[in-house]
């Protein structure tokens, strides 16, 4: 039976779709594994699209026409097969599809990117849960990364002969492997990191309206970017120093810092000093898995200093932020509520 193809697959990257749509979608990608690959090829293909820094622009297109011819042949051949045999539904994906993250796709999995001429660079998702333990990936050029909670890595299962580019939205802690030819890259939200070879951290998470990176030792230097990509702003940081970036205002600011207190969690141990409660909160959530709500906005705005610990239940950091028995505690599932008393 024949679909609105075009709009059924827009509809589904896009985080539009209605039930149907995503039987659909769902129907045509668990069909075989090359559909799934095709559809984690044009995936990636139009994130870089969007992304801050994108890899040669002739070249991605030439990778997305090739791509897309592959997948309109296959379209034809489904459509056929199913107005001959069983009446399945097929649908294909379109040139200029948006795309949008559809979670039940998205846990460990291999994309395949085809850049420069005929060669492949096979791309890595690693992402992490609430309460999950950090985790190492050891990248192709020894370089380690240490990966917190709630967090998604991408990375190329082999370094190329360029830039070393990966991509991040969480928090991690990378130990780079210097290479003078080939830089480090770390793009995150609105953030662009270069490195030699150096250690660092990043908690750089896309529904944050901040980014915190903290250099321990080395040097690395740091591109702020607006919606469009735009640079807005370029700083060298040195070890023991740490930029907080306001994504909304676009501004930075540099301090030196105890950078234990940024690593940490490594340990399973989470510090803040002068940290507003929300800021708190919303670090919590990630980490915990938990939802926490603060009715009284002055409440929000108010500093802490303090430290949690990985293996804590909801009520015993529930019990933490009460410290003074300012708030009136209520818990729903795995919700917390801070009332003003």
């Amino acid at each position: 039976m024949n679909e609105d193809v075009p709009g059924i697959v827009v509809r589904v990257l896009q985080g539009n779709q209605t039930e149907d749509d995503m039987q659909v979608f769902l129907q045509w990608y668990h069909t075989s594994q090359e559909n799934k690959d095709n559809f984690f090829q044009l995936k990636h293909i139009y994130e870089l699209r969007k992304g801050v820094k994108k890899p040669d622009v002739i070249e991605m297109e030439a990778s997305w026409d090739r791509l897309w011819e592959k997948l309109k042949k296959q379209s034809a051949t489904h459509i056929s097969s199913s107005e001959t045999n069983q009446g399945k539904r097929y649908i294909s994906i379109v040139r200029y599809a948006g795309v949008a993250a559809v979670a039940i796709l998205l846990m460990v999995v291999g994309v395949r990117f085809f850049y420069k001429g005929h060669d492949q660079i096979v791309w890595v998702e690693v992402r992490t849960g609430a309460k999950s333990e950090p985790q190492t990936i050891r990248l192709s050029d020894g370089s380690i990364v240490r990966l917190n909670a709630s967090s998604l890595f991408r990375y190329p299962e082999k370094f190329g002969r360029g830039e070393r580019e990966v991509y991040l939205d969480g928090e991690a802690y990378f130990s780079i492997t210097k290479d003078d030819r080939h830089d480090f890259i770390v793009h995150t939200d609105k953030q662009r990191i270069n490195v030699l070879g150096t250690e660092f951290n990043v908690f750089g998470y896309s529904s944050d309206p901040y980014t915190i990176t903290t250099l321990v030792n080395g040097k690395v230097k740091l591109g702020t970017y607006d919606n469009e990509g735009n640079l807005k702003n370029e700083v060298m940081m040195y070890p023991n120093q740490q930029i907080y970036f306001d994504k909304q205002s676009y501004q930075t600011t540099l301090s030196e810092v105890n950078t234990l207190d940024a690593t940490s969690w490594m340990k399973g141990i989470y510090s803040f000093r002068d940290a507003p409660l929300e800021e708190i909160a919303r670090r919590l959530e990630k980490i915990y898995g938990v939802t926490i709500i603060i009715p009284d906005e002055v409440d929000r705005k108010e500093e802490y200093t303090g430290k949690f610990f990985a293996h804590q239940t909801k009520e015993e950091i529930a019990n933490v932020l009460n410290f003074k028995r300012q708030f009136r505690l209520q818990f729903s599932d795995d919700t917390i509520f801070l009332q003003k008393r």
